[in-house]
């Protein structure tokens, strides 16, 4: 009897537990070989199908179009199994697939080439959240815990073009960053770009002496102990080999050769038709310049000596496109031919030419003994030590000016004679270099500080001064 009571108690508790238990009612009865029941009883990446737990077969994408980008996104959590395959045959398309709260779907395609299919099965509310990125062509599958109350799926297919903009975004920041560097560099020495150039010459012409009968010589004073201890200066500096008296000297300076003349006859024996010389390529190039001669009147040209005025130490009134064939009133000559008593007024007034050519007269330029020195090299000296520092305290030197004092010719042999070079851009200091020079070195240094050509005559094959200076021209 008791037996029979407990047989029909386990048979009514096994028809009722199958009336009650039925899969997907959320309640996991192992008895009837359920392995899980909704989101019961089932691992992580698993899923519940028909009380049978079974791995999760995610999103599979397939591209046949590449370059492309691919995002697939799958996602599970209590009562939900969300599976999308998205098959694209041409790129650049998107399509976006967008999933919010039970038993809703949106799906939002952009140009026909892309084909969308979603299936979305829910039992209970639940909230997922999955979002996955993956630039590939093969299938990608991401799960995540429940944490987020939207779903959202993008799928791109684009080429990568934001990266290769940035990319050329850095490249670009750096060499603007070098440029302004390097331009701020360059600007550094003043308003010039680069090395400001050599802007106003002054030349003076001394007499007849070797450069050993000058340097250390006591009738010296103001050239030894003032001027080369702040100049630079040259110690084998010749006259151009056998030239001589003066007068082709002074040619050679103008025009870089003496023109077979080696005498000191006037310009009415030996005047120069040629139009091959300094002053015309100053004048061609729109600088002016100016000679300056001690001891003339200024009222007309200057064509012969006149008291201490030597006229084989002035090679402009030697050319006769300055002088009109030796006209005495010529405009050119009389405008350009100044008398040195006016040099003082132009430097107060900043009025000098840009190529100052300088001769002192006879008593002054070391040519003659004069009363009451009587001591040609003294008068010399003593006359530079006088006018030498009206130029260097003019304002044309201090804007990059540059003085030359030089000697014509040498009494034994071609010299060494005397080059001595002043200027704010001249090495200075005392330098001295032995490098070979001549008269066509001078007239070289010259025309490259103007930078006029051709190069006249010999300064063709010469060496310039440029060692003497710090910067050049």
């Amino acid at each position: 009897m008791a037996g029979t009571l407990i047989a029909r108690k386990l048979k009514f508790r096994r028809h009722f537990a199958a009336r009650l238990s039925i899969c997907g009612d959320g309640i996991l009865d192992i008895a009837r070989g359920e392995q899980c029941d909704g989101s019961i009883g089932c691992s992580p990446g698993e899923v519940c199908t028909g009380c049978v737990c079974v791995a999760n077969q995610g999103t599979t994408t397939t591209t046949s179009y590449v370059p492309s980008s691919t995002t697939s996104s799958s996602s599970s959590s209590t009562t939900s199994s969300t599976s999308t395959t998205t098959t694209t045959t041409q790129a650049p398309t998107t399509t976006t697939t967008a999933t919010a709260a039970p038993t809703t779907s949106t799906t939002t395609t952009q140009d026909p080439t892309t084909t969308t299919v979603t299936s979305t099965t829910t039992s209970e509310p639940s909230t997922t959240s999955t979002t996955s990125t993956t630039i590939t062509t093969s299938t990608s599958t991401t799960t995540q815990a429940p944490t987020t109350t939207t779903t959202t799926s993008t799928t791109t297919m684009q080429p990568p073009t934001t990266s290769t903009t940035a990319s050329t975004t850095t490249t670009s920041q750096a060499p603007t960053t070098t440029t302004t560097s390097t331009t701020t560099t360059t600007t550094l020495p003043g308003t010039c770009t680069g090395a400001c150039p050599i802007h106003t010459v002054f030349l003076i012409l001394m007499e007849n002496h070797d450069w050993s009968s000058i340097r250390g010589s006591q009738s010296a004073p103001y050239i030894n102990d003032i001027l080369l201890p702040i100049a630079s200066h040259a110690e084998q500096y010749y006259n151009p080999p056998g030239v001589h008296p003066s007068e082709p000297n002074y040619l050679w300076l103008e025009a870089g050769t003496n023109f077979g003349v080696r005498n000191d006859k006037p310009p009415a024996r030996n005047h120069q038709s040629t139009a091959s010389h300094l002053v015309n390529l100053l004048d061609a190039a729109g600088l002016s310049w100016r000679a300056y001669e001690e001891g003339i009147s200024g009222i007309d040209c200057p064509l012969s000596n006149v008291g201490l005025y030597d006229v084989d130490h002035d090679p402009f009134v030697f050319f006769d496109d300055v002088t009109q064939k030796n006209n005495s009133q010529a405009p050119r000559c009389i405008e350009h031919v100044r008398p040195y008593s006016e040099l003082q007024t132009d430097l107060i007034n900043d009025t000098v030419a840009r190529y100052n050519f300088i001769t002192p007269h006879l008593c002054h330029d070391m040519h003659d003994a004069c009363a009451p020195l009587s001591d040609p090299v003294l008068q010399g000296d003593t006359w530079l030590s006088t006018e030498v520092p009206n130029i260097l305290t003019s304002p044309a030197y201090a804007d990059n000016g540059a003085l030359f004092i030089l000697w014509d010719e040498a009494v034994t042999g071609d010299g060494p004679i005397g080059m001595i070079v002043l200027s704010p851009k001249a090495k200075g200091g005392g330098y001295q270099n032995t490098i070979p020079y001549t008269h066509s070195s001078t007239l070289r240094t010259i025309e490259e500080i103007f930078g006029v050509t051709p190069m006249l005559g010999d300064a063709a094959n010469a060496t310039d001064l440029s060692d003497l200076f710090v910067s050049f021209p």
